[in-house]
């Protein structure tokens, strides 16, 4: 089991001093390690008539539940100029470890 440094991002509460009210950010929640786990699969498909291509990738990122205690939905981890983003989660456990396993997709466009 290799575990790579990943970034793990989401929406967080901020104070907005000016109107006084609490706002959504999207920003860097901290530095966790992760297994990630490729799932060799992916699909293809041109955008809108364009000459775009996007490229879509899956991959499963497995980290230890006590570094990311409450995953939302919205969250995703950054690696390399890469973004995974969540598609689904849940809790896996292994040999008494307890984990979290994060189904991810990576769009390149």
């Amino acid at each position: 089991m290799k575990f790579t440094k990943m970034e793990l991002w989401g929406t967080v509460l901020v104070k907005n001093e000016r109107l006084g009210t609490d706002d959504d950010k999207v920003e860097k929640i901290k530095d966790i390690f992760a297994e990630l786990i490729s799932d060799r699969k992916g699909s293809i498909r041109k955008v809108g008539g364009t000459d775009v291509t996007e490229v879509i990738t899956t991959q499963k990122i497995k980290v230890r539940r006590l570094s990311i205690k409450e995953p939302k939905i919205d969250m995703f981890f950054k690696n390399q100029n890469l973004k995974y983003e969540v598609l689904e989660f849940f809790p896996y456990s292994n040999n008494g470890e307890q984990y979290w396993m994060f189904n991810t997709k990576i769009v390149h466009e």
